[in-house]
């Protein structure tokens, strides 16, 4: 399934409108934020449709899941072009069975969650919380929308700060070339970045970066130590390939709408985290140039040189590029 869609769930007294775009989405926050209550709604209107008293405007079905939890997946490969629903407290959700399933489903996925799902590459801009808002009272409409809890925040630079990246492929190779090998390191892993943090000294300044669209399930952890700590720049594009793509140093069809709308164009099926398919937009673009070819374990100079440097650090934001340099 492709596509952003704009979904209602509406009562006399409630109203809850949100996009869904990726086909993995996490919503999270404390008791008595909505959450629950969206599941009963849309779960009531699924049973008995209009006669619930319940409209529920999508351009795609929204189903809940419900019934026999190990039969979970004989009841998910009902669904096709669907957005599901789960709530909280299914332990199925957490497993590597469930995160096979989503690489080959149709389906997007909506999952309410306090708990990191580490199986599945999902992204921190698909994170979001319930908001009340205030523009409706009781006895009007009480209106909620989906709100990102994580959002770029760029209001300090360091002054030549240690740069923290996940592993030593492309990424780190570019990183490596713009501010040295002796301010650059690797974590070896996505899920090792926090405990690295911890590891730094903890009156040098550090930048850390990492591909947004697949660290969803260790923000939370960054996060929490980045708070502590002070002292830290946190830097999470989509990925190293959409920063390329976005610099233009490479010429393709459209990009300018892929990149503005990639939703339209990554099928979850093929897809399972956006990250790959900018991976692969890029690597299909240059395969048949020998100077131009991006090889995700060994990055050509085309990338790390000269102007093309530049124009690639040009897309950063300008604390970050003054934080590499």
């Amino acid at each position: 399934m492709k596509g952003r869609h704009h979904v209602i769930v509406e009562t006399q007294r409630l109203k809850y409108e949100f996009d869904i775009k990726r086909n993995i989405t996490i919503i999270q926050g404390d008791s008595a934020t909505g959450k629950t209550t969206l599941i009963d709604l849309l779960g009531t209107y699924g049973r008995f449709g209009n006669d619930s008293g319940i409209i529920v405007s999508s351009d795609v079905r929204c189903v809940v899941f419900s019934g026999d939890v190990s039969m979970w997946k004989v009841i998910l490969d009902q669904y096709e072009d669907s957005i599901i629903f789960y709530d909280e407290d299914y332990s199925f959700i957490f497993s590597k069975d469930f995160a096979d399933y989503v690489k080959s489903s149709n389906n997007y996925h909506v999952l309410i969650t306090r708990q990191p799902l580490h199986n599945l590459p999902y992204s921190i801009q698909e994170i979001y919380g319930i908001r009340t808002s205030g523009k409706y009272h009781f006895p009007e409409k009480i209106y909620h929308e989906f709100y990102a809890i994580y959002k770029p925040d760029y209001n300090f630079s360091c002054i030549k700060p240690i740069v923290l990246v996940e592993d030593k492929k492309s990424g780190y190779q570019f990183y490596e070339k713009v501010c040295g090998s002796e301010r650059c390191i690797s974590a070896e892993g996505n899920s090792k970045i926090a405990a690295n943090i911890e590891q730094l000294d903890n009156d040098h300044p550090a930048l850390v970066i990492a591909d947004g669209a697949a660290f969803g399930a260790y923000i939370n952890n960054v996060m929490a130590v980045a708070k502590r700590r002070g002292n830290l720049q946190l830097f999470f594009p989509e990925s190293f390939e959409w920063l390329i793509l976005k610099s233009r140093v490479i010429n393709i069809n459209n990009i300018d709408d892929i990149l503005e709308h990639p939703e339209n164009y990554i099928d979850g099926r093929e897809f399972l985290s956006w990250e790959r398919f900018f991976d692969d937009l890029l690597e299909k673009a240059t395969v048949n140039d020998p100077i131009r070819r991006y090889d995700k374990s060994k990055l050509s100079s085309f990338y790390y040189e000269g102007k093309n440097k530049d124009q690639i650090l040009s897309v950063f934001p300008e604390k970050v590029m003054k934080s590499l340099l």
